[in-house]
């Protein structure tokens, strides 16, 4: 059995989700790749064993191993470029395990995925990874809405800021700001009105909603003393305005990725040139978990 399956975007709603707001989260055409294996895998990563685990637990026969290429997640220069890889392992050794594709291996690859970040995570992006396109969800278990693959007018763009970060680093240190609270009051109802205007392919509202929930992000790092909007993350914001769109970090910031929503298809690689940073070639993924016997 040859499994694969997506990396993610999170496109709107980091930390909101985590307080039970609404995210808007991509599948992305970098895809993993996975088998079983004939002999036992004498070093699964945390991630494969705790799905492993949670596929043991509900009935599964499991093989006595599976090998999953991440490769297409890192760049020329081998650098991860945080597209969720982790999520789309969990996603895959829970198909390879429990030989299906249903919802039941959606719950076991969020539960093992969770397992394996010390019982944290939404699971938004396995949800993502899982079901392919662009959704609308909370933190799993619950309803996926899914959600048109663009809004007209506007061109989706990635960029890579070339630094790394840690995201349950910045996620500790943003929940245990004081104003955590007051931050989420903030952007949950910004989610809320984000996804409206995807629905209603609202562009102006959208670009609206992005602009705002970057400036949140900024003020949320800078209350909890973590830099989740560096300076090259707040350029990068800057001129993406000046240039009639808006971007914000992907994910928990601090580097990594940020998306980025213009009217021009050039001003991306604008941004980037003055930025030090570099457009990922990545395009919205409508297929999800891919098995194939």
């Amino acid at each position: 059995m040859s499994v694969s399956a997506p990396g993610k975007l999170m496109l709107l709603g980091e930390y909101a989700v985590v307080d039970g707001g609404l995210a808007v989260v991509a599948a992305v055409n970098r895809r993993a790749v996975g088998v079983t294996l004939t002999e036992p895998d004498l070093r699964p990563s945390p991630v494969v064993q705790g799905v492993l685990s949670r596929a043991q637990a509900a009935g599964a026969v499991l093989p006595p191993g599976v090998r999953i290429d991440t490769s297409a997640f890192h760049d020329a220069d081998g650098a991860k470029l945080g597209l969720g890889s982790s999520a789309a392992v969990a996603v895959i050794t829970a198909a390879l395990a429990m030989g299906r594709g249903d919802e039941a291996v959606l719950r076991v690859a969020v539960e093992g995925h969770r397992d394996a970040a010390g019982g944290k995570g939404s699971g938004v992006d396995v949800a993502a990874c899982f079901t392919g396109g662009v959704v609308a969800t909370r933190a799993q278990p619950g309803p996926v809405e899914p959600l048109p693959r663009g809004i007209r007018g506007l061109v989706l763009s990635v960029l890579y800021t070339g630094v790394s970060a840690s995201t349950p680093h910045m996620l500790r240190a943003c929940q245990a700001a004081p104003q955590w609270g007051a931050w989420m009051s903030v952007m949950r109802p910004l989610v809320e009105r984000g996804v409206a205007a995807w629905r209603k392919q609202e562009a102006s509202a959208f670009l609206a909603v992005v602009a705002e929930y970057g400036r949140a992000m900024a003020g949320l790092g800078k209350d909890a003393g973590v830099p989740v909007v560096t300076d090259q993350i707040e350029a990068m914001m800057r001129l993406a305005a000046e240039a009639g769109g808006a971007a914000k970090p992907s994910g928990a910031g601090g580097g990594d990725v940020v998306v980025m929503w213009s009217r021009d298809g050039d001003a991306a690689q604008r941004v980037a040139e003055a930025t030090g940073s570099v457009v990922v070639d990545l395009e919205i993924d409508p297929r999800g978990l891919d098995r194939r016997a």
